[in-house]
């Protein structure tokens, strides 16, 4: 999804993320994700790509289920969805443990540890992949998405929004949902103007 205009939708990238972490045999998944990433870069090479849309990073809590509509509220609205910088994105296979360590031990929880979790304070790992996913997707826009009552990521949304804004100097959005479709008129009327503004 580094490549501009974007090769797929978000939504069959987060298909993709999401579905992987539903096969029983973990070892046919490098293999699986290779062999789908040629067929895009192939079809990419020949031209089939989306049309050049505001790049979109969404982050904050996990997405899955009826909160797909985030996605879909971003796609059906003129955006493309290039990244995921949450639970079922970038930040659970960001660090590798290293296993060359003496204490192999150490080095597991080193990596746990080193996850950028909305639980962890302060938390500058998750800033640090953020900031480097903005960069490496030429991202247009961050979207903040979190669950009612999920006060982890409630509390960070400042420091996100601040850190987006400033530091990135792009613009940035919270929506709060749950896990209901009462939402998606208000979803879509706020994410469309968003994009709007990009």
């Amino acid at each position: 999804m580094r490549h501009d205009p974007a090769p797929i939708k978000g939504h069959d990238l987060f298909r993709v993320l999401y579905g992987s972490s539903f096969k029983l045999d973990r070892t046919l998944i490098a293999d699986e994700v290779d062999a789908l990433t040629a067929k895009i870069e192939k079809e990419y090479a020949e031209g089939k790509r989306e049309d050049k849309k505001p790049r979109i990073l969404i982050t904050g809590c996990p997405i899955g289920g009826a909160t797909e509509k985030i996605i879909d509220a971003v796609e059906n609205n003129g955006g493309i969805v290039v990244t995921f910088e949450n639970c079922s994105g970038a930040k659970s296979i960001d660090r590798l443990i290293d296993e060359d360590a003496e204490d192999i031990y150490q080095a597991i929880a080193e990596r746990y540890l080193s996850i950028g979790c909305s639980v962890m304070t302060p938390n500058p790992n998750r800033l640090e992949l953020l900031g480097r996913l903005i960069d490496e997707y030429k991202v247009d826009g961050v979207l903040e998405m979190t669950l009612q009552a999920c006060h982890t990521y409630n509390v960070e949304t400042l420091s996100i929004r601040r850190f987006v804004n400033k530091e990135k100097g792009i613009p940035y959005m919270n929506v709060e949902t749950d896990y209901s479709q009462t939402d998606v008129g208000q979803l879509n009327t706020r994410i469309a103007a968003f994009i709007e503004m990009l």
